[in-house]
């Protein structure tokens, strides 16, 4: 669903690896894509050990929004799955959300997948065909694994395991894969390879993937079983985490108590600069609510929802955006209504609301800070940069403060020693405020946080910290010396504090000269190099002046067993509150400001005790080959020491012989060597210190070197328009009864018994193009009996919102009719329909939709010459021009084969008119009286129950009237393989049908147990996958998708206005039937039978060589009487 026309026009550019796809104003996220893509390609390959002749095509969008609106994965299930093939193609799609290392983790992640799917899969159609119904791998396999080479193990998913382990909410590892693929997946990959080495990784796929089994694969390459291995992952973790948390201390604050039934995520939470409000937002999948909450009181009111449940696209967190006016009387609000990005003002006492566009430059806003009672200080992304900026919302206007590629983030304003500035975050490698553009380093390092001096405005930043292996995040303001962030440096985000001092920088040598002018210069350099000998003599003084600049000096004041996700502070009221995940929930946090100056030191985590050993190896290698400049002085480590005061801001001495308490090094619980007392710390990952950073600081040695020599160069010359271009997405051969195009049968031109086609062997092919904006789709069916064939057409036009189908539909059947006393030869005939569609889809949601379908159909019926009285009989032409209007709604998510969860409904009306064309005798049109309108309905409601299983209950209903109509025929299943018919119920004997149909489910009954101009119908089951609540690890396609079904269907169908009224021909029955003119008597028989009838009964699903096949064992009740049993036995998904 489209919602502007950026996707009109497309750039690619082919590297050696990718060819990376954009649009718009996305050019310099295509650079960077292109860039990070190569930059990382061969540290993947290695970790799969798999290589690919084809190239990646990564897709690149500006924001998650845009993603949303792309046609990509937006293909229709199909109802009989067997013997399709999906073509596993090399595409991939990643957007940009403010931060370059999560841009970096998408590629990543991308670039397994496509590389995952070719070594399980295969790489050519022999291959895919081969492996597709063999692989079924369990969902923590695929997703743990990509996301194990998306991103190395980290601060957040160390956290998200820590609090599930010490929470003990799962007892067994399938329990947690089940619940949490990609977490557990990781994980298990993560504690493989640090025990059996990354290339034990490549080795567990290559045989898993010869032996299409996991267990296999884990028996072969580590030496035990699936089962031992979780055993040992769980051991491992459990002891590691009760090691880590038994010096730490859980959160102390007080916590708000809100309502939350459903544990939903909290996205962002601000505490009101009273202190006595809370501001939080709650996210169901898509759809958020912002609430204003009363601390004392727990009051709570609800200030804007929006949005909707949509499980089936990745979840957009980054809005809404929020802030306190200073007064407290304001909340200003950030949200996006179809990619129009709004500002809404709601007045906290009278409720009122005032809505206004934002500036169209900005194409994603991060982060929002009242700068004063109107104005606003913005993060966000402008051509694909992430910069800062200050909006004034009585103008409109923008004010840009930083104008480079490096990501800018998290900015708040502070007052800081009686000057207000703005503290934000960012992965900039120095301090100066220069325009920069993306060249040959990615803006890929961890976050530090700067400070922007409001009032001086200079050209330069103050660093406040310089951690090269660690972020800092979520600034906050504390008093007019303080300010505090979150930092994982520890392995935990724990909270810190911080300060600004003014220290010498450096000497410049000053020369007055007599006129009054001044030349500065180096100390050390020679008078000569900028003044000539005239100059020289001219020189009045020469002083050397000390250069004062500000930098940060932090410490920790938090140690924690959980992360501090998120922070917010009210200086004036001086209390703060913080979000914290413990035991699975959020939890919203209150407590006073403690600004005291009291360092804590925080324990490190196990994981930040290997990456603190692995960058000091690091550190050393890069020695032995160039040895660093040694710092201005070194840095004694006092592990003794727990807590140092600091009420008193230190002071700027040259003794270098002092305990520098600037420094910490983390003890850890688990063993380790022994590390001398003086090290230098330039690069050194385990440690946290009082930040002394110089503000010019470039970014690390070891990084810059690596990118500089291993990154692709980008060359605007090869960047070229995109041209269409189409691949094969899927290919079916199997055999199918289905009905197609709608299932109707010319009422006059075929037999009267309705049945459904026999078993035919359908070949389908689909085509799209990369952005799957267009699809074809052609196939041919022909019937296992040899009487005709069918032929299809499809072409899709999704290009923009108002979605174009376009289809053409031809059948020709060939039947034999009853032959006469007279004449024995059985007559002939052939029935021939072909009809044409145009369809226009109007999307109002991705669940929600407006629809309306022309139809023109042609039907002919022609006698076949096998008499010559046969030759005579004229040729039967219809005619028929129909418009169909449907409204359509689903939400319905495929959990696994045949069970859904969720609604889907359709209501439709449709009117056909009958008309006469004739082109033999010359161009003739004419419109006969035949006329037919049909209105329906059609809902299902799909409802989980005990876990695995699911409830389905299905309401149908549809009617026709007019000069035409349509007779349907109640009874059997869908998709039937034995259809029979019920010759006992009389059929209307003038009911001027055009068509005829079946109305079905009505199991426990032949076909035409009722029939009529209309039809009623209800379809309950319970739909059990019996074999999934006794193991959890089934390798087996057939065990895995075997299901046990019990149901019950009611239902009607009607000539008239009700089933109880005289003209339903049901209760009434003639002797001869049908009646014969030349006979003299005519017996009209008058009996009762009960309009409604019921069947129930039981069943079994089951996926068999690629086909999914239903049987189904029923007793049906007809006017109170139970009849005996039957059995279907049917092709393809249940309703």
């Amino acid at each position: 669903m489209q919602f502007h026309q950026d996707y009109d026009e497309w750039s690619q550019y082919e590297s050696r690896n990718f060819i990376t796809y954009w649009y718009g104003e996305g050019r310099y996220i295509g650079q960077s894509v292109v860039q990070m893509a190569e930059y990382d390609f061969e540290s993947i390959e290695s970790i799969l050990e798999h290589r690919m002749n084809d190239k990646i095509e990564i897709i690149v969008y500006t924001d998650l929004t845009d993603l949303k609106q792309s046609n990509i994965g937006s293909e229709e299930a199909f109802e009989n799955i067997g013997g399709q093939t999906k073509i596993v193609g090399n595409k991939m799609f990643v957007y940009f959300n403010g931060d370059h290392n999560d841009l970096r983790r998408q590629i990543r992640e991308g670039v397994a997948s496509v590389y995952m799917n070719a070594m399980l899969f295969g790489s050519n159609l022999q291959e895919i065909v081969q492996n597709a119904v063999m692989m079924n791998l369990p969902a923590w396999f695929k997703d743990g694994l990509i996301s194990f080479v998306g991103q190395d193990w980290n601060t957040g998913l160390d956290n998200q395991l820590r609090d599930i382990f010490l929470s003990e909410k799962y007892e067994e590892f399938e329990d947690f894969a089940e619940a949490n693929p990609a977490l557990a997946g990781h994980s298990l990959w993560y504690f493989i390879s640090q025990n059996f080495g990354k290339a034990t990784v490549s080795n567990l796929l290559y045989l898993t993937r010869i032996n299409r089994s996991v267990e296999s694969g884990f028996l072969y390459v580590l030496g035990s079983s699936f089962d031992k291995t979780t055993e040992s992952w769980q051991s491992y973790f459990k002891q590691r985490y009760l090691g880590e948390t038994r010096n730490m201390e859980p959160a102390e604050g007080q916590p708000i108590e809100f309502k939350n039934k459903r544990n939903l995520p909290i996205t962002l939470v601000k505490l009101s600069p009273d202190g006595q409000k809370v501001a939080y937002v709650v996210n169901e999948i898509g759809k958020f609510k912002l609430y204003i909450q009363e601390i004392s009181s727990g009051k709570r009111t609800l200030v804007m929802k929006q949005g909707f449940r949509n499980a089936f696209q990745a979840t957009d967190y980054n809005y809404p955006l929020f802030a306190w006016n200073p007064g407290g009387m304001e909340l200003a609000v950030i949200y996006e209504v179809r990619d129009v990005i709004k500002l809404l003002k709601y007045d906290i006492y009278t409720g009122e609301k005032v809505v206004e566009d934002m500036s169209t430059q900005y194409q994603r806003i991060y982060s929002i800070d009242y700068l004063n009672n109107f104005d606003l200080v913005l993060t966000a992304a402008v051509r694909g940069f992430s910069d800062l900026f200050l909006y004034f919302t009585q103008t409109r206007q923008t004010q840009r403060i930083t104008n480079d590629f490096w990501d800018d983030l998290d900015a708040r304003v502070v007052n800081l020693r009686g000057k207000r500035g703005i503290v934000f975050a960012s992965n900039r490698s120095d301090s100066l405020l220069l325009p920069t553009k993306l060249d040959s380093i990615l803006p890929i390092a961890t976050f530090d946080l700067f400070y922007y001096d409001l009032e001086g405005r200079p050209g330069e930043l103050v660093r406040l910290t310089h951690t090269p292996h660690a972020n800092e995040r979520q600034p906050a303001a504390l008093d007019t010396t303080y300010f505090s962030y979150l930092s994982d440096v520890s392995g935990i985000d724990n909270r810190f504090q911080g300060y600004l001092e003014d220290y010498i920088h450096h000497y410049d040598k000053v020369v007055r000269m007599q006129d009054g002018t001044e030349v500065v210069m180096e100390p050390d350099s020679a008078l000569t190099t900028k003044l000539d000998s005239a100059a020289i003599a001219q020189i009045d003084t020469i002083e050397i002046v000390p250069v004062i600049k500000q930098r940060g000096v932090t410490f920790p004041v938090t140690n924690r067993d959980r992360n501090i996700l998120m922070q917010h502070t009210a200086p004036r009221a001086g209390r703060e509150v913080e979000l914290v995940l413990r035991d699975g929930s959020h939890r919203i946090l209150f407590q006073p400001i403690e600004a005291t100056g009291q360092a804590v030191v925080p324990r490190a985590t196990f994981y930040r005790e290997k990456m603190r050993d692995y960058h000091q190896r690091l550190s050393l290698q890069e020695e032995t080959k160039s040895k660093p400049p040694a710092p201005p002085s070194p840095v004694l480590i006092e592990k003794e020491q727990k807590s140092i005061d600091l009420s008193d801001v230190p002071q700027e001495k040259q003794d270098t012989g002092k305990i520098d308490i600037d420094n910490y090094l983390f003890q850890s619980e688990f063993d380790e060597e022994e590390v001398p007392a003086q090290v230098i710390v330039e690069e050194d990952e385990g440690e946290i210190t009082l930040q002394r950073p110089e503000p010019e600081y470039v970014a690390p040695e070891n990084l810059q070197a690596e990118q500089e020599e291993g990154l692709e160069e980008f060359r605007p010359g090869r960047i070229i328009p995109y041209r269409i271009k189409f691949r094969t997405d899927f290919v079916t051969t199997q055999l199918d009864n289905s009905l197609l195009f709608d299932g109707l049968n010319s009422f006059a031109g075929t037999p009267q018994d309705f049945g459904y086609p026999p078993p035919g062997i359908l070949l389908k092919a689909n085509f799209k193009d990369l952005f799957e904006d267009y699809e074809l789709e052609g196939g041919i069916r022909i019937p296992t009996t040899f009487n005709g064939t069918e032929y299809f057409l499809v072409f899709d036009d999704k290009k923009k919102r108002l979605d174009k189908r376009y289809a053409a539909y031809r059948r020709a059947l060939r039947f034999s009719e009853e032959g006469s006393i007279s004449s024995p030869i059985q007559p002939k005939t052939e029935s021939v329909v072909f009809l044409t569609q145009f369809q226009l889809r109007y999307p109002l949601d991705i669940f929600t939709s407006i629809r309306a379908t022309t139809t023109l159909r042609f039907d002919n019926t022609v006698p076949l010459a096998t008499s010559p009285v046969t030759l005579e009989d004229p040729i039967l032409r219809e005619q028929r021009l129909g418009l169909r209007l449907e409204y359509v709604f689903d939400n319905t998510l495929d959990v696994a084969l045949n069970i859904k969860n969720g609604t889907r409904y359709k209501v439709f009306a449709e009117a056909v008119k009958r008309f006469d064309l004739q082109v033999t005798d010359g161009l003739s049109l004419g419109f006969n009286d035949g006329f037919m309108a049909v209105v329906g309905f059609d809902a299902r409601h799909y409802q989980r129950l005990l876990k695995y299983s699911i409830f389905a209950a299905r309401f149908a209903g549809a009617t026709s009237f007019g000069s035409e109509k349509i007779l349907y025929y109640l009874g059997g299943v869908d998709n039937w393989l034995l259809p029979r018919f019920n010759d006992d119920i009389p059929t209307p004997i003038s009911g001027d049908f055009a068509y005829q149909t079946v109305a079905a489910n009505m199991r426990g009954f032949r076909l035409n147990i009722r029939n009529g101009n209309s039809y009623a119908l209800v379809n309950t089951e319970l739909r059990v996958p019996i074999f999934r609540y006794f193991s959890k690890n089934l390798n087996s396609n057939f065990l895995r998708n075997f299901q046990l079904v019990g149901f019950f269907d009611m239902g009607t169908a009607w000539q008239g206005l009700t089933p109880f009224t005289d003209e339903n021909p049901l209760n009434t029955k003639f002797i001869p039937d049908p009646p014969v003119p030349s006979n003299p008597v005519t017996v009209k028989v008058r009996f009762f039978r009960d309009p409604i009838v019921v069947g129930y009964g039981g069943g079994v699903r089951a996926l068999l060589f690629g086909y999914f096949l239903r049987v189904d064992y029923a007793w049906g009740i007809e006017t109170r009487v139970v009849q005996e049993p039957r059995l279907y036995v049917s092709l393809g998904l249940d309703f």
